[in-house]
């Protein structure tokens, strides 16, 4: 039976978001639990479980250290699988994104509004929406893309690209 983070990371079994919800309950609380989920992020293979954790651990109100941003930002070229970088564009709400990185994230945010994967490209948006807001300079570009892809991205990009209207 796995028994360290990186462990259980290794062994799930890339379907049962339960065993991920139990791997947190049972290791955020350690003192490398962030810096073990940082390793992982950058492994195509641990990627998927990692990143999942990464976003539980912010969206439980966990925040991150500024090296620790930057980290998860330095890493977005390494994401491969949708689910990694969907996590990724889930967690930039509770990043703080520096000037400096605000280039490479825009590189990835570009890539994901290429997927084929509907809730990527829908979170890609939101996170033009997230460097809007960040860095004012964004906002023209960010409201005419908003504008467009609201008149011809799927449904479900629409409901999105409309959430992210009402909450500015």
């Amino acid at each position: 039976m796995p028994t360290t983070l990186s462990e259980e990371i290794a062994s799930w079994d890339g379907r049962s978001a339960a065993a991920l919800e139990s791997t947190y309950e049972r290791h955020s609380g350690e003192e490398d639990f962030v810096a073990t989920i940082l390793v992982h992020i950058s492994d195509v293979e641990l990627q998927r479980a990692a990143t999942w954790l990464l976003k539980k651990h912010v969206e439980e109100g966990n925040s991150l250290s500024t090296a620790g941003c930057r980290a998860i930002l330095g890493r977005l070229s390494v994401q491969e699988h949708w689910e990694s970088k969907l996590h990724v564009l889930q967690c930039l709400p509770y990043l703080d994104i520096p000037e400096e990185d605000s280039v490479d994230l825009e590189k990835f945010l570009d890539a994901c509004l290429k997927s084929d994967r509907k809730f990527v490209r829908a979170w890609a948006y939101n996170g033009y929406n997230e460097l809007a807001l960040r860095f004012p300079r964004h906002r023209e570009k960010v409201d005419g893309m908003l504008a467009r892809a609201g008149e011809s991205e799927s449904a479900s990009v629409r409901a999105r690209i409309r959430n992210i209207l009402k909450r500015r």
